[in-house]
């Protein structure tokens, strides 16, 4: 059955769609149209993320056999990494190539 699965299975699943999710907020090219939309993804997508973790660490603390647990921690880990990485990697690059 669908709902017999372990908690690394859910924790993938749902992290998946979390991803997917928050990479579907910056898919539309006129967003004045979809103000409402998008703000129900981003909340649902971190919500989803949320859960992902949540599954995730009951997993490991079942001692679920496989690596389908660590996904639901490293997805949203990776984003926020690149969310903060990502601007600061630019300001270093800004202040390397600062030609006077």
């Amino acid at each position: 059955m669908i709902f017999n699965k372990t908690y690394g299975h859910w924790s993938t699943i749902v992290s998946v769609f979390g991803t997917l999710l928050l990479i579907a907020t910056y898919i539309p090219n006129n967003p004045e149209n979809f103000t409402v939309i998008i703000m129900i993804m981003l909340v649902l997508a971190i919500i989803l993320l949320v859960s992902g973790i949540i599954l995730s660490i009951l997993a490991i603390k079942n001692n679920e056999v496989g690596t389908k647990k660590y996904i639901g921690i490293l997805l949203p880990v990776l984003i926020i990494l690149f969310i903060v990485l990502v601007p600061f990697l630019m300001a270093v690059g800004f202040l390397i190539n600062d030609n006077p």
